[in-house]
């Protein structure tokens, strides 16, 4: 064989290898530009700090920025037992929101642990969210939460924030102090 059709073939075998390389390299840099212009706005349940009141937020995760967002409530939720209080009513959901930077997020009080507990609420809030990328494409989101989903939840550490230690020490300080009085 001849040194120089097995060069060939060598060269040959480089640049296909070389080719598929920058191919991939241009797909992964194309998915990056991408996820730098998506934003992903999702909707959880979460405890205040003191862990009294649940609390719907809604929250823009992704890095991009989301325009003409618009909250469709599927099924409705009378907020703290009140009939006045209707989530479909909240402002942002009520008259959606023009612009959703990244991190942005909106928040709302669901209902009272000790409501959800003593009443044994078994409901949950289900919406419907859609936003425009900034390229014009069109997302929707739906989400089903379930109110209970959190009451079996344990939360004997104390919060990462100082305002929320505040009502775990003082709930611990009263509990020593009852301790101290039911023995004196």
């Amino acid at each position: 064989m001849d040194i120089s059709v097995v060069l060939s073939v060598v060269i040959a075998i480089c640049t296909a290898l070389y080719t598929v390389i920058n191919l991939m390299m241009w797909f992964e840099s194309r998915a990056t530009r991408k996820q730098k212009i998506t934003p992903f706005i999702v909707a959880y349940l979460q405890s205040t700090d003191s862990h009294m009141v649940e609390v719907l937020h809604i929250k823009n995760i992704g890095e991009g920025y989301a325009k003409e967002v618009r909250f469709k409530v599927l099924k409705d939720y009378k907020r703290l037992g009140e009939e006045s209080l209707l989530l479909s009513e909240c402002g942002a959901i009520k008259r959606g929101v023009s612009s959703f930077p990244p991190q942005y997020e909106v928040t709302y009080y669901i209902e009272s642990w000790g409501d959800i507990g003593e009443r044994n609420i078994e409901d949950v809030i289900e919406l419907e969210i859609s936003y425009k990328r900034m390229d014009g494409k069109k997302i929707i989101n739906k989400y089903t939460l379930p109110l209970n989903e959190l009451t079996d939840q344990n939360y004997s550490n104390p919060p990462e924030t100082y305002i929320g230690q505040i009502p775990h020490y003082l709930q611990e300080l009263n509990k020593t102090l009852k301790n101290y009085l039911e023995k004196t």
